[in-house]
């Protein structure tokens, strides 16, 4: 293409990013989404502060104990601490549970709790938490001193065989399991797929992927809008007059994509901030799942350098590039708004097995049915590619040589998906009627690209004469 062809495109990009922020629409989601934001964290931090505050002090005023094992455990000291001071503990004969389970059913508003424990014939000791199905009590209270009991318990049935320290902390050492297989050599390895990868990663894994395709999604679905609305009200028309039409795709996917990063940043500085306020005015919740889930997610990225970081994130930018041409030519190919959800079907088939790709490989990485082939594979597919290597890069799944080869082949792909737009897009951006399939949109290349060679041979034609 000439440099002619371009140019105009920064006016295009100027007048489309202006467009864009001046839509009430895009401004009232921003504004809303934002407010969300800063509110969702110090929200969620009273409701943990109040659920602690209810939950400091058991309901709870009576627990009684039946107890047919045998081990002779003391009981006067199962439930201590702040949380039961108030609450009165007894022992009696376990042969005293049933008549006790039906008097405790007939009184109303009762806040007694008792258990049974037994040892069971298969090998097991039981213990039977019950409450009157009447009882003023919080399922989640009643959870906690059944936790807090049985954790009692279990230490206290090994300190009856009189076991010491060390030998407690020697059979409560963790216990780590692995599926291995043999070879038709009669050799013992490690099961092909390896071990699956954890929770916190998986969900690291599939908040990665759902967060490009977000990106993916608003940037193609802004600039298909954008090209049919003026395709529709004649404005392309007049655009055209003074920009050609490469310059005019290029400035919108531009604006697009900056109106895209404006958003998201907005929606993290939303998020930090967030966060900022809750920890002024809560304090941050120590023991809580959420502060647990964090350290383990920055554990998770503690090897993340500058690098890797750039590197990921130039290929998401990419992969919304390669996403955004195809978007564009999917909106030239429709002329009437009513036809863009028919026009933009290749457009959203192609996001969807990129994405579906990268959560299924989440799932097999989950249980370990995967090897590392086929995620490099994964990685290095053009349409999977965004959605998959990022995360994967960051987590230390894939090697930089790996992301760095995917980013080529992207890079190469989204060349090539430009170069071809370039042959159509002219045709495209005039063309008024029914909505294109993908057969003449190749056919339109393959035209184009017949006159282009003609010419060519035209004018070498003419000065060898």
């Amino acid at each position: 293409m000439k440099r002619n062809e371009y140019a105009g495109w920064k006016e295009v990009f100027l007048f489309s990013l202006r467009q864009e922020l001046k839509q009430k629409s895009f401004r009232g989601l921003l504004i809303l989404m934002c407010v969300v934001i800063l509110a969702a964290a110090p929200v969620s931090a009273w409701l943990q502060q109040r659920d602690q505050e209810q939950t400091k002090v058991t309901e709870v005023s009576r627990f009684t104990i039946y107890d047919e094992t045998g081990l002779g455990i003391d009981y006067s000291h199962a439930l201590e601490g702040e949380r039961y001071a108030n609450m009165h503990v007894a022992e009696e004969p376990g042969e005293g549970f049933a008549s006790h389970v039906q008097v405790l059913e007939k009184w109303r508003g009762s806040t007694e709790m008792i258990v049974h424990v037994t040892y069971e014939e298969a090998g097991y000791f039981n213990l039977t938490f019950v409450k009157a199905a009447t009882a003023d009590l919080k399922d989640k209270d009643c959870d906690q001193l059944s936790q807090d009991f049985e954790s009692f318990f279990q230490d206290a049935r090994i300190r009856v065989v009189d076991v010491d320290q060390e030998q407690l902390d020697f059979i409560n050492q963790p216990v780590e399991t692995r599926v291995e297989y043999t070879t038709e050599e009669g050799e013992i390895t490690l099961r092909e797929g390896g071990e699956g990868i954890s929770m916190t990663e998986y969900y690291v894994l599939l908040a990665g992927i759902v967060i490009v395709m977000m990106i993916v999604n608003m940037s193609g679905s802004q600039i298909a809008l954008s090209i049919v609305t003026e395709k529709s009200t004649k404005v392309v028309e007049y655009l055209m007059i003074n920009v050609r039409p490469m310059a005019l795709i290029v400035g919108k996917i531009l604006a697009a994509l900056t109106a895209v990063v404006i958003q998201f940043a907005a929606y993290g500085v939303s998020y930090l901030l967030s966060k900022q306020i809750s920890s002024a005015l809560f304090g941050t919740l120590s023991g809580s799942a959420e502060a647990d889930e964090a350290v383990g997610i920055m554990e998770l990225f503690a090897h993340v350098n500058g690098g890797t970081l750039a590197l990921a994130a130039v290929m998401i930018l990419v992969g919304v590039l390669f996403f955004s041409i195809v978007a564009g030519l999917a909106g030239a190919s429709v002329s009437r708004m009513e036809e863009m959800a028919e026009g933009l079907k290749i457009y959203q088939l192609l996001l969807v097995v990129g994405s579906y790709i990268g959560i299924f490989l989440c799932i097999m990485q989950m249980v370990g049915n995967v090897s590392d082939v086929v995620v490099n594979i994964c990685c290095i597919l053009p349409l999977s590619a965004p959605f998959v290597m990022p995360a994967n890069l960051l987590l230390g799944k894939v090697s930089v040589v790996t992301g760095l080869v995917s980013l080529t082949v992207v890079v190469i792909c989204t060349a090539a998906l430009f170069s071809f737009t370039a042959k159509v897009y002219e045709s495209l951006i005039f063309y008024n009627g029914n909505v294109l399939k993908l057969k003449d949109i190749l056919q339109i290349a393959r035209n184009r690209r017949a006159a282009m060679t003609a010419a060519r041979t035209g004018k070498g034609g003419g000065h060898h004469e």
